[in-house]
């Protein structure tokens, strides 16, 4: 092959390439059009070596390989992401932690505002004693009620303590003891909601626990 020819070839596949292929990332199918060149403009006199052919064979052989393999590997990540987000689906109806089971409390001295939450109880229950501990375990408020339902249960708290004086600033964790109607004793705490539904959104999964969507990511437990 002349080099007069072999500029020709350059030429020609380079314009190609600048056309469709800004990237100038070479393809399987780049590759045999540049070999079929090869041949078209070989000098009749001086044909391609044996040898360079069948390397150059060998390498698209290869290259093919190469990418047939990659988008296998694409499909099996794609099927183990579908796989895993539609066996969510299986969590509805169960106990999970979605992670957020502290209140954090800030500047309570010069604040009258409520701090909302909700703890979700399995069963009907004739009395129900809500804790709110602080980071060391001790109750700084005590919130009785009598006669509630299955559910969720809306709650307040005025970022006081037993004796009506505001909280030190910090984080502090919800439970509740509970006696069912069938006089069972029963426990509760922040955080702890069934999951009621799951919705796929960009690839994401999410779980509505609480009247809200969190990312399934940051769920810390499920239980029954």
């Amino acid at each position: 092959m002349d080099v007069t020819s072999t500029t020709n070839v350059t030429k020609t596949i380079s314009n190609d390439q600048v056309a469709s292929n800004p990237n100038a990332q070479l393809t399987s199918d780049d590759f045999m059009k540049l070999f079929i060149k090869q041949l078209q403009y070989q000098d009749p006199t001086k044909p391609m070596d044996t040898d360079k052919m069948l390397e150059q064979t060998s390498q698209m052989t290869q290259l093919q390989s190469n990418t047939d393999l990659k988008n296998d590997l694409q499909k099996l990540i794609d099927r183990m992401d579908s796989s895993a987000q539609y066996s969510s689906i299986g969590m509805i109806g169960k106990i999970a932690n979605n992670g957020q089971d502290k209140v954090t409390i800030s500047d309570a001295k010069d604040s009258n505002q409520q701090i909302p939450f909700k703890l979700y109880f399995k069963d009907d229950f004739s009395e129900a004693n809500v804790k709110i501990l602080d980071r060391n375990g001790n109750i700084v408020k005590s919130i009785n009620v009598k006669n509630g339902q299955k559910g969720l249960q809306d709650f307040s708290w005025d970022q006081k303590d037993n004796n009506g004086q505001p909280v030190d600033d910090g984080e502090y964790s919800i439970v509740a003891d509970y006696t069912t109607t069938d006089n069972k004793q029963e426990s509760t705490k922040l955080g702890y909601y069934p999951i009621t539904s799951v919705q796929f959104d960009n690839g994401k999964t999410l779980v509505k626990m609480a009247d809200n969507y969190v990312p399934l990511s940051s769920i810390k437990e499920v239980s029954e």
